[in-house]
């Protein structure tokens, strides 16, 4: 499998807590690129209201400086996750490679989202759609709410597929023990990215 031979090599790199960074800056990159334009759309959330307290009318401002450290803690919990699991059940791999790993996976699986979130928030900005509609859209049987189903499964399927990936490339344990941790961590990635961003 090209992934699994990819992955092997990624672990082979020096640095790996920079590089482990570079592949997470990516999508905080590109989160914060959304947000940022998002907010001078004026766009704010109307279907979902933000499980944080703040008005909605501020939110996508405020995720702007969110975004970035709730990422970092979820790649570093997740990440957490995946070595004490790992090494209880008799994994050999570094904490190094597993940040990696979950650094590269994170910012594979997010541009499943990102094919939708980035374009359409940019369009919003420049006047193209209108953002707040277009939420609404998104959150009723519309082709756009199925273009956003797509993009997202996209979204889950990746990381339910890279993680316990990672899982196997670095620690070498059975198919069953990868899934688990796996999508254990996931679990708990997306729940503490859903606090913060919706």
């Amino acid at each position: 499998m090209f992934l699994n031979k990819y992955f092997e090599k990624v672990i082979l790199k020096k640095n790996l807590i920079y590089w482990s960074i570079i592949y997470l800056m990516v999508p905080i990159t590109s989160y914060t690129c959304m947000y940022f334009f998002l907010w001078k759309a004026n766009g704010a959330p109307t279907f979902f209201k933000p499980w944080l307290n703040i008005p909605s009318e501020d939110y996508y401002f405020v995720n702007i400086f969110l975004l970035a450290p709730s990422m970092l803690i979820c790649w570093l919990l997740a990440s957490s996750m995946v070595q004490v699991f790992s090494k209880a059940l008799g994994g050999d791999g570094s904490f190094e490679q597993t940040l990696i790993l979950i650094a590269l996976s994170i910012n594979i699986s997010m541009w499943g989202s990102l094919i939708h979130d980035l374009p359409m928030s940019f369009l919003s900005m420049v006047g193209v759609i209108d953002a707040r509609q277009h939420e609404i859209d998104m959150n009723t049987p519309t082709v756009f709410r199925t273009i956003l189903w797509a993009c997202y499964l996209l979204y889950l399927l990746s990381f339910l597929i890279l993680f316990p990936l990672s899982v196997k490339v670095v620690h070498r344990l059975k198919t069953l023990h990868c899934i688990w941790i796996g999508w254990t961590s996931f679990i708990v990635f997306q729940l503490i990215f859903l606090i913060f961003n919706r």
